[in-house]
Order: structure tokens, then C-alpha cells, then sequence
């Protein structure tokens, strides 16, 4: 059945503290800048700014091993120049961690490396639209006449739970645990140097991003996560976003959901209503994390799974609109349109977002005149805004 994910006061979207966090959040934990980090010997962590996605280089004498391809084109960018400062070998492989544009979207531009995939995945990237394979081809304009003719299915090893890579010297262990709701994330583990990819579930001073219709996993799909990665015991752990953690970090993030679930139990228990346990819920034992907008979801996502639910099932339409940006943040990820009817809406562009008039989405700017072609999700306004289809940029 459909639903509305609920907000604070028992209505559709997230109100005026979305609103805010959607202009960015007041407690980012990384720098303005991006870190490239030596973990290990041939191991570097790239720390993404502003809590933006993380990556992972591991350089062996056959070539080099990214996890993660960053969160915009000039982070892809960036990280193609770092791996260049610490050796001339090229990048032969590519492991996601997380089918999700700030983890996948910037693999064209290493091209014609091999990307690994959990099996999930590579079925997702096999049935991409070809808008999105439009885009994929074009992202980068140094790399789209190389691409032509080529679908990112093509480039693509998948495997269903284990993989484990040997690669001059080097052993690389790719790990997914299974669960219903685990749409395809894999953890990156270097025994012998004791560095992980935590992926998903390794998250650091920040909120998790659990949402009710369980894109994103389910608690419990991380708790299944968390212990097969603390069983481990890593030295390191490059989480998919925030500061660089260790294994006693994992176990904080056990605690917290554990706890999360707790409240949402009891107030079950008292026979509370899903908008009272939304507009009660809190995370305030942990208050200087990043992300605190991700409550309602979250709230509302343990709700569901405590009651046996299922996950949300989102119908979406497609509109047009056309207008000038009078809002452009996030290096464009996050765009505001006024509309020639004069209504605001709050768009996203995404890693598949097809864009006409313009480079990429770092080169919108306020005052552009644009023509957007977008999805909108019934009965819910999504935090984050519209996904964008296509974006054309007036000349």
C-alpha cells in the first residue's frame, strides 16, 4: 500500500527543518577541503569535504584498485590527480560500495577500468534508462568520445556475496552480507594491512540515512552489517562519509541503533501514533552528530519495521517545468526553480541527471534560465528534493 512519509506535524515533507538542512547542515565534520590519506603502505583514504562521499586507493604492481569515484565531477577529478601524486600505474579496477551517484557516478571517468559490483547491482546498472546511459556517457567531456557505443553494463563484474581479489601482493576481500533490504552495498577489507571500507553501515559522528521505503537498508540491515565487519577487528575504517573511525566507532553505531529502536519501541508500547513517535523521536544522546534532519525517517523506518511492514512503495510522475534557478548550493547538486507561474521548487540533480547547456551540474548558477524534466513522488515531498530526469540550460 501506498503511504506518505510523515514529518513533525503529522503532514507530507519535512518542513521548515528540512528546509534548513537542505541549504546544508551546521554540523559537517570534514573540512572545506578534501584529505588524500596514506592508511598503509599503498593505501590511501580520499576524505571527502564537507562530509561528501569517501574513497579508497589501494595501488598494487598491476594497477590500482579505486572503492568509490566521489560525490561531483571535480571530486572525481580531484581524486584522479591524488592517485597521479603517488604513482603513474593506472586505475584497472573500480569496486562500489553503494549503488548511489556520490559512490558510482563518477566511474566513466576511468574508463575502460573494470568496475565490481555486487550481483544486485549489476542488475540495476543493466536495466538503466537511456537517459541515464546518456548521461553516464557525457558526465565527463574528456572521456564521452572514448564512451560512445558503450553502455556502463559493459564495463561490469559482478559477484553474489564473496569476492576476494590477489592482485601483486596485495589480497582484497570484498564483502557483502546478506539481507532482504540490502540493496547491494559491499565492505573493502585489507587483511594484511588491517584498513577497511566500511561502506554503508560505517558511519561516523553522523545520523544514519534510513528511509521508510528502505533504499537505504533497514537497522536491522546494518546491525547484520556492523557485525560482520567488527568481527574484523580493523585498524582503520574509511566510513562511506565523515572522518576516518575504528572498530570502536562501529560498535558506537551498534549502540546507537539499538537504542534508536528502543525508543521507537516504547513509544509503541504506550500506543503513541506513528506522527506523535515522528514528533517525539530524538537522537540527543548523540548531539553533535551531523544529519539530525534524518530523524523523521528514521523514526518513521524503525516504526515500520518494528509493526512488520514492509517497505514504503513510492509512485512517481514526471512534470516539466520551466523558469530561473534563484537557488544553486551543494556545487549544484541542489537547485531551486522559480517557476514562469512563480512557485518554488526544490530540485536534485543527480549522478543520472541528463544536462543540456551546460558541462556539468558544477556550472549552474543563479539566474540561468532552465527547462527541467523531473520526478515527483505521490503523496510525499521528498526532503531532498525532485530527482531531476533531463536539465536544459537555456543559450
Amino acid at each position: 500500500m501506498r503511504k506518505t512519509w510523515l514529518g513533525k506535524n503529522g503532514v507530507a515533507g519535512l518542513g521548515l527543518l528540512a528546509m534548513l538542512a537542505w541549504c546544508g547542515s551546521a554540523f559537517a565534520i570534514t573540512g572545506d577541503k578534501a584529505e588524500f590519506v596514506k592508511l598503509a603502505d599503498d593505501v590511501y583514504a580520499y576524505v571527502g569535504k564537507r562530509n561528501d562521499a569517501n574513497a579508497m586507493v589501494i595501488v598494487t604492481n598491476q594497477g590500482v584498485v579505486l572503492v568509490d569515484t566521489g560525490n561531483s565531477q571535480p571530486d572525481t577529478r580531484d581524486i584522479g590527480e591524488k592517485i597521479k601524486s603517488v604513482t603513474d600505474k593506472p586505475v584497472r579496477w573500480v569496486v562500489i560500495t553503494q549503488y548511489h551517484g556520490d559512490h558510482f557516478g563518477g566511474s566513466p571517468y576511468f574508463m575502460p577500468a573494470t568496475v565490481i559490483v555486487h550481483d544486485k547491482v549489476a542488475k540495476e546498472i543493466a536495466s538503466m534508462k537511456p537517459y541515464q546511459i546518456k548521461s553516464w556517457r557525457k558526465r565527463f567531456p574528456e572521456r564521452s568520445a572514448a564512451l560512445e557505443g558503450l553502455a556502463p553494463i559493459d564495463m561490469v563484474m559482478s559477484f553474489p556475496d564473496r569476492m576476494t581479489l590477489n592482485l601483486g601482493g596485495k589480497r582484497i576481500e570484498l564483502i557483502y552480507v546478506e539481507d532482504t533490504y540490502n540493496s547491494g552495498d559491499v565492505a573493502v577489507w585489507l587483511p594484511d594491512s588491517g584498513v577497511m571500507h566500511g561502506s554503508f553501515a560505517a558511519y561516523k559522528d553522523r545520523h544514519p540515512d534510513i528511509r521508510p521505503d528502505y533504499s537505504h537498508g533497514t537497522t536491522v540491515t546494518m546491525l547484520k552489517q556492523l557485525e560482520a565487519l567488527l568481527a574484523l577487528k580493523p585498524r582503520v575504517v574509511v566510513p562511506s562519509h565523515g572522518p576516518l573511525s575504528t572498530v570502536s566507532d562501529l560498535q558506537v553505531m551498534v549502540d546507537y541503533i539499538l537504542l534508536a529502536r528502543q525508543k521507537v519501541r516504547l513509544m509503541m508500547a504506550k500506543g503513541m501514533a506513528l506522527p506523535d513517535v515522528i514528533r517525539n523521536f530524538h537522537m540527543n544522546e548523540f548531539k553533535d552528530w551531523d544529519r539530525a534532519t534524518h530523524f523523521d525517517w528514521m523514526a518513521e523506518t524503525i516504526h515500520r519495521e518494528l509493526s512488520g511492514q514492509g517497505p514504503i512503495i513510492v509512485t512517481v510522475k514526471e512534470l516539466n517545468s520551466s523558469g530561473e534557478l534563484t537557488g544553486v548550493i551543494e556545487a549544484g547538486r541542489n537547485l531551486t526553480l522559480k517557476t514562469a507561474e512563480g512557485k518554488d521548487v526544490r530540485l536534485r540533480v543527480t549522478s543520472d541527471t541528463n544536462i543540456e547547456g551546460a558541462a556539468d551540474r558544477t556550472q549552474l548558477r543563479t539566474g540561468m534560465k532552465v527547462q527541467a524534466l523531473y520526478k515527483e513522488p505521490e503523496d510525499f515531498n521528498p526532503a531532498l528534493g525532485y530527482d531531476v530526469i533531463e536539465l536544459t540550460v537555456a543559450r
